[in-house]
C-alpha cells in the first residue's frame, strides 16, 4: 500500500511538472515578437486620383525601436490615403522599410482605416503584414495590428505602433 502511494505521489508530480512546463511555453508563445514604435514626419501631397481616390500621396521618414530591431532603425513610407474607396474613412494602403543601422532592412505593407472627421487628429488602426526585407529579413514573414497616430495639422509629429508575430523561414 505504501508503494502504491509513492508511485502515485511520485507520478502526480512528474504530470504537475509537465504541465507547468507546457503551461509556460503556451505563454511564451502568445508573447508578440514585434512591437515596434517609429515616430515621423511625412509630406502629403493631393493624389493625381480625385475621382477614385480623393485623398493624399504620402511619404515619411523617422525613426523606429523595439522588437525585433535590436539597434532601431530609421522608418521610410510611401502610402495612398483615400476618402472615396470607403464611404466616411479614410483608406490607407502603404509599404513602409525599417533600415537598421547594419542594413538589415524589414519590409512591411499595411492597411489602416480611421473615420473621416472634422477633427485634426486621425487614429488609424488596422493591420501590417511583413514582406521580406535584407539581411537578418530576408526569408522573413509575419504581421500583426498596427495603430497611428495623425494629427492633419502637424505632419512632423506621426507616430505608429506595431505589435504581432515574425517568423524567419529562411
Amino acid at each position: 500500500m505504501v508503494a502504491a502511494v509513492l508511485i502515485a505521489g511520485s507520478t502526480a508530480g512528474a504530470t504537475f511538472a509537465a504541465e507547468a512546463d507546457r503551461t509556460a511555453k503556451a505563454a511564451e508563445a502568445f508573447l508578440p515578437t514585434v512591437d515596434i514604435t517609429s515616430n515621423f514626419a511625412v509630406v502629403a501631397t493631393p493624389h493625381w486620383d480625385t475621382v477614385g481616390c480623393n485623398g493624399y500621396k504620402v511619404v515619411g521618414k523617422g525613426t523606429s525601436i523595439g522588437k525585433p530591431l535590436p539597434n532601431g532603425g530609421t522608418w521610410t513610407q510611401e502610402e495612398e490615403a483615400c476618402t472615396a474607396t470607403v464611404p466616411g474613412k479614410w483608406d490607407i494602403k502603404a509599404k513602409a522599410t525599417i533600415t537598421e543601422p547594419d542594413g538589415d532592412k524589414l519590409n512591411i505593407t499595411y492597411h489602416l482605416t480611421a473615420p473621416v472627421t472634422q477633427s485634426n487628429m486621425v487614429h488609424p488602426v488596422g493591420t501590417f503584414t511583413i514582406t521580406g526585407g535584407v539581411g537578418n529579413y530576408e526569408f522573413a514573414t509575419g504581421g500583426g495590428k498596427m495603430k497611428a497616430r495623425v494629427n492633419l495639422l502637424d505632419h512632423d509629429h506621426v507616430s505608429s505602433t506595431l505589435v504581432g508575430d515574425i517568423q524567419y523561414l529562411g
